[in-house]
């Protein structure tokens, strides 16, 4: 009797410590992704402030600025550069620094992450009907070559990130720059751009956050705290 009354005590205590430990690492987790939501929930924010905004610093002024310094600017690098990323997320590992995630698992990552991102701007830009800046259609709310910069630039920053900070640079400099040549195109808003990179960059995340390593469960994705049963890491980074 004694030593079934110690198994069932030590059972409890077990299964304490246990439900202590994952409510621990739950409260971990979503701190995680409050904290990676930050800059993307931010840049949506600044663009709906950007076309709601009807006085000053908005849309219309930011597109009146650049047509008059740049009256004649036009280029297709915004059309190349938008993919950037892409090989050089598989390129990168090839010449030698190791990704965090296996070729397998990050491009079903990738591909996650592709389709959430094109289903929210075709959704957007098929409901809201916002003319392009030069007029040509309707399709201009938010910018597709924007969110695709910033989901490579995500995934580049999620891969190497922790290997050497020059690649997350890269990456977000080359989507900063798409932005800002859609602009000076006259293609798009600030606002439509802004939002563009917030839902890139959202896609990238949850693409993260919901992918199951199914093919590699020991996969390491980046480096901070560990769940005891999965041994996958979660960033702290955004």
């Amino acid at each position: 009797m004694k030593r079934i009354i110690l198994l069932i005590l030590t059972a409890m205590v077990c299964g304490n410590l246990a439900a202590q430990s994952d409510t621990v690492y739950l409260k971990r987790k979503t701190a995680v992704y409050i904290k990676q939501s930050i800059a993307p929930v931010t840049l949506i924010g600044a663009g709906m402030f950007m076309k709601l905004n009807k006085n000053g610093f908005n849309d219309l002024s930011v597109k009146k600025s650049v047509t008059e310094t740049y009256p004649n600017f036009h280029t297709h690098a915004d059309d190349y550069l938008r993919f950037a990323a892409i090989p050089m997320i598989y390129g990168v590992d090839w010449l030698g620094v190791k990704a965090k995630t296996d070729i397998k698992n990050r491009t079903a990552i990738l591909l996650k992450a592709e389709a959430m991102m094109w289903i929210s701007v075709t959704l957007l830009k098929n409901s809201t009907h916002v003319i392009r800046p030069d007029g040509t259609d309707d399709k201009s709310f938010p910018s597709g070559h924007t969110a695709q910069a910033f989901l490579g630039a995500v995934m580049l920053q999620r891969e190497y990130g922790s290997r050497s900070i020059w690649y997350p640079v890269a990456g977000y400099t080359i989507a900063a720059s798409v932005g800002a040549l859609r602009i000076a195109n006259n293609r798009h808003y600030t606002s439509d751009v802004l939002v563009g990179a917030g839902i890139g960059m959202l896609s990238a995340n949850l693409a993260y956050w919901t992918h199951r390593y199914k093919w590699n469960k020991n996969v390491t994705v980046m480096p901070a705290y560990s769940n005891r049963s999965a041994g996958v890491y979660f960033s702290m980074t955004f």
